[in-house]
């Protein structure tokens, strides 16, 4: 990954300088990743991506929450067959809000070329389903191509959504040696593909869940010893406890430990270094991010006990979709006010904080006394705890305790 000699102790201040920036450059909390070799974990869904490729006439759907890894897994699993007969061509496009089908695979096409033009040249007036069909039928029988819709949740236009899946499906009947990848932020495949079922039968469902502790893990210790360095387990421990999953977050905590840890002039990562780091982790939060746990939080009341409510949902065991039970507050919040929390103390909390006036920073389903709450920003959550630290609210040894319960949702393929 970088062209130092990790068996080889920084010597100068240049060198230790220069290990902060290779330290930098491990970690991508900010983008997704290029190299499959530095995807952790995902095993699963990258042998999924791959047969599906690999079987003609099948296309993929990759939903999950926002911040799991969708973007970085379909952009870097097709390298894992390169090599072989086929020549795979991967064409990754992001869907915004004002596309329509045109404009979709209009993006596409400019990636594309066929006998040396490219294929947007082609079309300047609309694009329709056919055209999809017929270009992408006429690569060579060894020529793969991938398109990979990503965030195709944001497309608001819904009859391109319905033209792509019918697209998908005529290619699927008529065989086309290409593949579509839909990726999106999505509980279910219903929420990306709406009421489309007869696509259903040529689209391989792959749920993209929040990471499990080892895949965490793997994150750090997959980049640390490249940069000649190690992490105490207690340090480690409490990254993968803060991250909630979430691998944005371990690359950020990650990145910003080491940091401290090589401006400290050691090679390895403490708590105190993880500690450290918090204040610059928490200033590159989205602003969107904070300004909304601002506004749920600020009350004119004496005893506003909303910012308690919000660590103690974070806090919270959830269920396969990331909703709790308000009794699942009850506990961390006992914790946290050091008195008795019965849910009659904290339910209009909850419900407040799932409407307009609190920013919605919560989504509530149910009826009444059956009530489930689930974060809207699933990067609330770290953040929330990253805050809760820093003003003293909680303990590192309560985030380790109480956040034990790892959140792996097992997202529904069901319509």
């Amino acid at each position: 990954m970088f062209s130092i000699d990790p068996t080889k102790p920084p010597q100068t201040d240049k060198d230790w300088q220069q290990r902060i920036y290779d330290a930098l450059d491990a970690f991508s909390p900010g983008a997704p990743i290029d190299d499959l070799n530095l995807i952790a974990g995902r095993t699963r869904q990258i042998d999924s991506m791959v047969e599906t490729v690999m079987q003609r006439g099948q296309h993929a759907i990759l939903y999950g929450e926002r911040g799991v890894g969708k973007s970085s897994l379909a952009n870097t699993f097709a390298t894992k067959l390169l090599g072989g007969v086929k020549t795979l061509n991967s064409v990754p496009i992001n869907c915004h809000p004002s596309d329509d089908f045109t404009q979709v695979w209009r993006k596409v096409f400019r990636r594309l070329s066929s006998d040396g033009a490219n294929l947007a040249d082609k079309y300047q007036a609309e694009i329709h389903p056919d055209d999809v069909v017929v270009e992408l039928g006429g690569f060579s029988l060894n020529t793969v191509p991938i398109i990979i819709l990503d965030e195709f949740d944001k497309l608001r236009d819904h009859d391109a959504r319905t033209l792509i899946a019918n697209t998908i499906k005529n290619m699927s009947d008529r065989a086309v040696r290409a593949t579509v990848i839909i990726v999106g932020v999505a509980d279910s495949v219903s929420d990306l593909i709406e009421e489309h079922e007869s696509v259903l039968r040529c689209l391989r469902q792959i749920p993209m869940q929040r990471m499990v502790p080892d895949e965490l893990r793997q994150i750090i210790n997959g980049r640390l010893p490249a940069l000649g360095m190690k992490i105490h387990q207690d340090a480690l421990a409490h990254i993968v406890a803060l991250s909630r999953g979430l691998p944005h977050y371990t690359h950020l905590f990650g990145q910003q430990s080491a940091k401290k840890a090589l401006e400290d002039r050691q090679l390895v990562v403490d708590v105190k270094h993880v500690e450290a780091a918090m204040p610059e982790c928490i200033n590159q939060t989205a602003q969107t991010v904070r300004e909304q746990y601002h506004r749920a939080t600020i009350s004119q009341r004496q005893g506003n006990i909303y910012r308690e409510v919000l660590l103690s949902a974070a806090l919270a065991q959830v269920d396969d979709l990331g909703y709790f039970q308000p009794v699942a507050l009850s506990k961390p919040l006992t914790a946290l006010l050091k008195r008795e929390a019965p849910v009659s103390l904290y339910a209009q909390h909850l419900k407040n904080l799932s409407e307009d006036d609190r920013g919605k920073i919560l989504e509530q389903i149910g009826t009444d006394r059956r009530f489930r709450y689930r974060f809207a920003e699933p990067l609330m959550q770290p953040y929330i705890l990253m805050h809760g630290l820093r003003n003293g609210l909680i303990t590192r040894e309560q985030v380790n305790t109480l956040a034990a319960t790892h959140y792996e949702p097992r997202l529904s393929t069901e319509f």
